[in-house]
């Protein structure tokens, strides 16, 4: 039961950890212009 257990937590954490990773990547917003419409791509804030 003990080896279960152990299994299924680093299971658990594994998947925690990959998850975290993943999410760290953060998507092109795109902006478009009220006055002519032109739509661009503006970089993640803070870079």
């Amino acid at each position: 039961m003990k080896k279960i257990c152990t299994a299924v937590l680093l299971l658990l954490l594994s998947a925690s950890l990959c998850a975290c990773t993943l999410k760290g990547k953060e998507p092109q917003t795109s902006v478009k212009c009220p006055a002519c419409g032109y739509e661009f791509e503006v970089p993640p804030h803070g870079r």
